[in-house]
Parts: C-alpha cells; structure tokens; sequence
C-alpha cells in the first residue's frame, strides 16, 4: 500500500482538504509533529512521498524550533531519491531551503483569498496542466521563498510573486489550497488575536471571501493533490 508521510508543523495545520484526495485513493498516512518533539523517521525507506504543512514559523528559526533544520535536511534527502514532496505555506518553505534556495521575510502579511497566476511552465505541468490559469486561493504568510536553483515557477502572484514552483517531483505551494470553512474554524482561536491587533479587516470579511471563493479552490485542492497522488503511485510501481 502507498505510504505518505506527513510532517505537521502546528497545531491545526493537518490536511485539511488534501485528505479528500487521500482517502478516496485508499492511501495510508502516518502525521509526525516536529513541533511536540515526535522524531523524524531514521529514512524515507518506508515512504513513497512527504507532505509537509504550514505553520507560523519562520522557516530557518532554528534557535527556536531546531526541527525544521532537520526536516530542511530530511526533505532534501528525499527529494534526492526522487520521491514526490508536496509543500504548503512553511512546508514550501522548508522544502525551498532543502532545495537550496533562501527563505526571507517580505515585511508584510498576505493574507485572504488571492488571484494567483499560472506561469507557462504551468501549462504543461503534470499537477496544473488543464486548470484554469488563474485561482483565487487562500493566503496566510509573512515569510517568502525564492525559487531553488533550477526549479520551474509554476505560480505567481501581484504583490508576492514566488508562489509556486516544482523542481523535479518536489512541489511548493506558498498558498493554503488545502483551507476549507471547517478549518479556518479551527484555525480562529489561535490566529484571533493576531488578526485583531493587525488584521481587523479580515475579522469582517472572510466569511464573504470563503463564500465567494471556497468552492473552486476546494476543486483546485482536490485536483493538485489526486494528480501528486498519480505520480507518488507511478513513481512506487517503477520502483517495484
């Protein structure tokens, strides 16, 4: 059976909606969380592909949190085998550090349902070959990426311009395609306070902006992460 692993970063950052895609392919998933001090595995052997999830860390506080140095590393060892990695919001982060790119704060905050822009790399691209070239998807993030060397940029964006890129199976996506209603619930007790010392405005909008824009990037999620799926399952049956 097809294993993923799945490193968590922060509470309430899970799947979310990725885990539609999962478990309709009957995948199996074991969730590790660096940050509750749960160890890494010793080697991918026993993964066919690594998701890694968001968090509000800065992708290279190692001061603080020391585990993203290791999962930098893990990642890259990964990557190295060529199993697919799916990055999101940190997780593309990381997976850019892993990749040899810098990882840097931009000064200010993304945050809501943004018009992102496919690249012409994207149109041939086995995870966004076909979509529409243009996807509101949801942001949430201070820090930024730049493109590893050698990787393809898949996705950009008006004011944050790295958004998405894929470097052999490895792919970054600084967006939160995976949000739904019933995660940003679970996400508002933590990120409340924030929001109404810096981002009061969304307090008023985001329900209009998840009624306005939820269904497609549900559609986008469900896409992307069926079609990683393929090439984890293609990349397991050539090994085998």
């Amino acid at each position: 059976m097809t294993e993923i692993l799945v490193l968590q970063f922060y509470p309430g950052c899970h799947l979310g909606v990725i885990a539609e895609s999962f478990e309709a392919a009957g995948v199996r998933t074991l969730t590790v969380r660096p940050d509750k001090r749960e160890a890494l595995p010793a080697s991918d052997a026993a993964f066919d592909g690594l998701v890694m999830l968001g968090g509000a860390q800065y992708a290279e506080d190692d001061g603080n949190h020391p585990y993203l140095a290791d999962a930098a590393i893990f990642a890259r060892a990964v990557h190295e085998h060529g199993k697919p990695i799916l990055g999101v919001c940190l997780g593309s982060q990381v997976l850019a550090r892993a990749l040899g790119a810098r990882v840097h704060k931009q000064g200010w905050t993304e945050l809501g349902f943004t018009e992102l822009t496919a690249t012409e790399s994207a149109k041939d691209d086995p995870l966004l070959a076909g979509l529409a070239p243009a996807q509101y998807l949801m942001e949430y993030h201070e820090d930024t990426f730049d493109i590893p060397p050698g990787a393809d940029v898949l996705m950009t964006g008006e004011k944050c311009p790295n958004q998405a890129f894929r470097k052999g199976a490895s792919y970054g996506f600084q967006c939160h395609f995976e949000v739904s209603t019933e995660l940003w619930h679970q996400w508002m007790p933590g990120v409340r306070p924030e929001l109404e010392a810096h981002h009061a405005w969304y307090l008023d909008r985001w329900e209009a902006d998840f009624a306005a824009h939820e269904k497609d990037s549900r559609a986008f999620c469900n896409a992307v992460s069926s079609r990683w799926l393929d090439l984890v399952i293609e990349r397991g049956r050539v090994a085998a």
